[in-house]
């Protein structure tokens, strides 16, 4: 990793938050622009500011957030440790990659409310807000309630808050309600295939559900941008 950040230094190509995205969304799908400003305001990428204040990214820059990302997704490495790990780059050592321990490494790892509300930079009165709306359990919370988080953070930009997403929610509810009825059958025939069938169609049900609300919304967006 460390040395796709070195072969890169010498570029002063510069890329808008926009560009970023297509460049690292295809490995890492759930990135979004609240998620590259939170990394920044903990310190771990700092983008280049243009004369009107708009954010721009060198090609080093985008390798040390695909670092980050990585770091993240495939050991769940907290962002102090991953922090410590830059550091030592920026120093011009060579550190070992930090290793994860077995128990942070296993599938579903689970997070305390303090954790979610760190990795994310979500508030006490939102998480609040969120959890009176169903949106976080009780702790410990899953990979899932995080991305929540992460979108809660980005919401919050525009004036959104979690309290405002009440319809969203039983959107949500009624989308379940609907793939429930589909698949309980396929579940009641306890096959030993019986699991995979259901959560392949579930899968397919709500990708077609997200393709017909993306439309909507992209229409409405068309017409704005006219």
């Amino acid at each position: 990793m460390e040395n796709s950040l070195s072969r890169l230094q010498d570029h002063r190509k510069l890329y808008t938050i926009g560009q970023v995205l297509s460049v690292l969304k295809p490995d890492f799908g759930d990135l979004s622009p609240s998620k590259l400003r939170f990394l920044e305001d903990q310190g771990l990428v700092a983008p280049e500011r243009t004369d009107a204040g708009y954010r721009k990214f060198s090609e080093p820059q985008i390798e040390r957030l695909r670092i980050i990302l990585t770091l993240q997704r495939d050991q769940y490495l907290p962002l102090k440790v991953i922090r410590e790990y830059l550091d030592e780059l920026d120093s011009g050592r060579q550190p070992l990659l930090p290793a994860a321990s077995p128990a942070s490494l296993r599938k579903g790892q689970r997070f305390s409310t303090s954790q979610l509300k760190l990795e994310t930079g979500l508030s006490d009165l939102a998480f609040k807000e969120g959890a009176d709306l169903g949106l976080f359990g009780a702790q410990p919370h899953s990979s899932h309630e995080v991305e929540i988080a992460f979108a809660l953070v980005g919401l919050e930009e525009f004036g959104i808050q979690p309290r405002h997403l009440r319809g969203l929610k039983s959107a949500a509810e009624r989308e379940i309600g609907i793939i429930t009825g589909v698949t309980e059958p396929i579940l009641r025939k306890k096959a030993p295939e019986s699991a995979a069938k259901a959560g392949h169609i579930s899968r397919e049900i709500a990708e077609r559900f997200g393709a017909i609300r993306i439309h909507l919304i992209t229409e409405v967006i068309e017409e704005i941008e006219r």
